[in-house]
This record gives C-alpha cells, structure tokens and sequence, in this order.
C-alpha cells in the first residue's frame, strides 16, 4: 500500500472515531506488520505504557487483534473491514440520539404528558423564539457555554458578541465547533475572528452533524428536526439521558477538530506552527515523492528540500523522517 493511500486513510479514520496516536500506530502496523507494544514503543520512541493503552483502544475499537500465547503480537485487521463497520456504529449512534430527541418531543407535545415529561424538554418555535432560547441559554451558563456551528448560518450580531464577551468576563469557558463552509462567507469569518478575539476557544471541523448549543451540564438547544432548514422550531433540553448524549456529541466533534487562531493580519485560520510551503513539501513526501521530485515541483534544489525537511525535523523533535510523518499527524501539520 502506497503513502498516497495511508494519506487518504488518515483523512478517513477521524471521523469514524480514531484518536491521532490511535491512527498514527494503526498505520504504522498497517506498512510494517504485525508487532509486540514493546517493539511499537522503541520504534516510535513512545512510553511503553502509553502504547498499550492505544493498543487496547484499538482492540476495543476493532481495528486491531492479537495473535494467541506465547507471542501476544498485534496484528492489524484490513481497513475495509473495519471502516463501514464504524460508520454505521457512528450513523446509530447520531439516529439514536434524533430517536430520543423526537420521542421527547412527542412527549412534550402530548396533552396526556406528565409533569415529569414536560421538565425534561420544551418545544421552542418561531425564529425570534428560538432565538430567545439561546440568549437564555447563555444567561444559564455558569462554567461552560459549547456549541456546534452548522448551517443555515446567521449574520453576526453585536449583541451576540456582547453577550460572548460579558460570559467570558464572568469566568465562563465559551468552546465552539465551525464548519469549514463558515469560514468561506467573509463576514461569518470575520464574526468568528470577533469571537476569538474576545477569548472563545474555537475549532474548525469538516463535518458538523447538527447546530447545538449546551450550557454547562443543565440546558442544551438543537433543531427539532435535521429536515428543518431554517431551523425555526427547537428543542430546549434539560438534564436527563437525552442532555447526556448530546454532550457526548459535541465533546466527540471537538475531540476531532482542529484549533483555530488569529493570523498577525487578524484572520482566522488553523493552528499551525509550519509555512504553508513547508506544509506543501511535507504532503508531497507523504504521498511518496522521492527528495528531487519534490524538489522538482517546488522548484527548489535538493538541498533546499532536505534543509526544510531538517527543519521541520527539529521542530518536531523527530529524529527521522518516519517519526516526522507520525508527528506531523499528531501536531495536525498535514
């Protein structure tokens, strides 16, 4: 199997719930083989320790097997028999999650409901309710305000940066999730750089599965149904099984994005502590260009390309280009 092809792997395993070290060492025994911890461990001068547990993680998650006593070595099982596996475990686990939302809301909506029913969610409908939902849902927070940005996107508003930055003023840890697309609209981008600006902690992810906003562990908001485009019709969701999922979901989406900073020219892009062209060589190693061709494509010499690969080496703290490649995935270079 080719570098193009684990480059295209890795690209595929995040989403299906694979952690960056998890991917890193699947990979690794994917090219070498089957191997010991140990063997793994020296190899990509890791903890031992820590490599068994991301050996264990990857047993749970199916991507692995050992082979019986005396040996004990991990073997890799084959990629196209793990992946649709874990995306339909994914696909369940999100239908699961509308499943709870829309049999709540039934029970909201049923004039039989008990008192119980009717504390567990409220039925939020008409954009400027919704809308006063969230301002509500902002006031409730304390510790923690999340939330995922999906579309249909909303224009920046004053008050909602006002709001953001009177939460963070108060000690209220703001985390939130945009889609690739967000950053594509000039003015929702230039909104997300406000934010950042006044102290949110933002990620960007290439997939956002539904709009949802939590305040602590007591109050979340989401659209009632994912048909809904507009979005004019919302749950307001209180602590119960249903509030438990939803946290897990934005923590899983989180878990998996990249962070995005502020560039010295005040805009908005993903954290990276490497050049745009440096980024460039490295992909083009990865995808198994030889030292000249790369040099070739970026019109460079040779030892032009093997002085940045150094470089990107030191900073790494690799001490080959292997363990460059395996470092570069875990510092989201590539």
């Amino acid at each position: 199997m080719g570098a193009r092809s684990h480059a295209k792997m890795m690209i595929m395993f995040r989403p299906v719930g694979l952690s960056k070290s998890e991917e890193s060492i699947y990979l690794l025994l994917l090219r070498q083989g089957a191997a010991d911890p140990d063997e793994l461990a020296a190899f990509l001068q890791l903890d031992p320790g820590r490599v068994r547990r991301i050996v264990k993680a990857l047993l749970r998650k199916g991507f692995v097997h050992h082979t019986p006593p005396p040996e004990e070595r991990v073997v890799p099982v084959a990629p196209d028999m793990v992946v649709d596996q874990l995306i339909r475990r994914r696909h369940d686990e999100l239908e699961t999650v509308r499943a709870a939302a829309r049999l709540l809301a039934e029970e909201a909506r049923s004039r039989n409901g008990t008192r119980q029913a009717g504390e567990l969610i409220e039925i939020v409908s008409g954009g400027a309710a919704v809308g006063q939902a969230f301002d509500r849902l902002q006031r409730t927070a304390r510790r923690e305000l999340r939330v995922l940005v999906a579309p249909p996107y909303a224009a920046p508003k004053a008050e909602n940066e006002e709001q953001l930055t009177r939460l963070l003023a108060d000690g209220v840890v703001c985390r939130a999730v945009y889609g690739t697309l967000a950053l594509a609209d000039p003015a929702i981008a230039e909104g997300v750089a406000a934010c950042v600006r006044a102290g949110e902690q933002a990620r960007l992810a290439h997939h956002i599965p539904i709009k949802l906003a939590v305040a602590d562990e007591s109050l979340a908001l989401l659209p009632l149904s994912w048909s809904d485009v507009a979005h004019r019709t919302a749950l307001l969701v209180h602590p119960c099984g249903l509030l438990d999922a939803l946290n897990a979901l934005f923590e899983a989406v989180w878990n998996h994005a990249v962070p995005l900073s502020l560039t010295p020219d005040d805009r908005i892009r993903p954290v990276s502590t490497i050049s745009d062209e440096d980024r460039y060589l490295l992909s083009l190693l990865v995808a198994g260009l030889t030292d000249e061709a790369a040099a070739a494509r970026l019109g460079v010499s040779r030892r032009t390309v093997v002085r940045r690969v150094t470089h990107m080496m030191d900073l790494a703290h690799a001490r080959s280009r292997l363990q460059l490649g395996w470092q570069a995935y875990e510092r989201g270079w590539l």
